[in-house]
């Protein structure tokens, strides 16, 4: 009786301990920016055309990401990490192709959205990478807005003071529960750049 007790509990914390491990392993996850594998994000900026996907999950460091590539033309232009955590969405690095060095890795890693995102709220960053200092504040406000995909409720995230070493870019984007973000404004002196989404496709793990 022993053997065949001693082979259950053994059996019962190897399940045990793949569950764990399992547990570890899985990204957290919030609707207002699905990580899934597989998750894509189709986006025009004028004339030009553009896809973000989620490749895969992989560690950075300690912490579980997704890393999202952007591709143009078919071919990859950027990359970053991205992790959820408890109190918001935060960025870990950015990699953009043809920039020396490419990958800025983001120390502390960078809140982008902090969650649960509520009409009113406000935050504040301070990051450096690789010789760039990303520095301001952001808050928070409801908006229904439109865009090629359709119609959505969204948290919009502005920020007026924000500091990208000597430049000092006016960002503005919309995140819609189940999407991600739809829209993102960016200005900077007489030049302003929109992006919108025209089609979202839904992750499978």
């Amino acid at each position: 009786m022993k053997p065949l007790l001693h082979a259950l509990l053994s059996g019962f914390m190897v399940f045990v301990t793949a569950v764990n491990l399992a547990a570890q392993d899985k990204l957290k996850e919030t609707p207002y920016y699905p990580l899934k594998v597989g998750t894509t994000w189709h986006y025009r900026a004028g004339d030009r055309k553009f896809t973000i996907r989620v490749v895969r999950h992989e560690k950075v460091g300690e912490t579980l990401c997704a890393l999202l590539e952007t591709q143009r033309d078919g071919k990859v232009v950027g990359s970053e990490h991205l992790a959820v955590a408890a109190d918001g969405v935060y960025r870990y690095d950015l990699i953009e192709a043809g920039r020396t060095p490419a990958q800025q890795t983001l120390k502390p890693p960078m809140l982008i959205l902090k969650l649960p995102p509520k009409n009113g709220d406000s935050w504040k960053v301070d990051s450096r990478g690789d010789g760039k200092t990303f520095r301001g504040s952001f808050q928070v406000a409801e908006q229904e807005i439109t865009v090629p995909a359709g119609t959505y409720k969204t948290f919009r995230i502005a920020s007026q003071d924000l500091e990208v070493n000597s430049l000092k870019p006016i960002l503005t984007t919309f995140f819609a529960e189940g999407v991600g973000i739809v829209k993102q404004i960016i200005q900077m002196g007489d030049t302003k750049i929109e992006i919108e989404l025209e089609k979202f496709e839904a992750g499978g793990r």
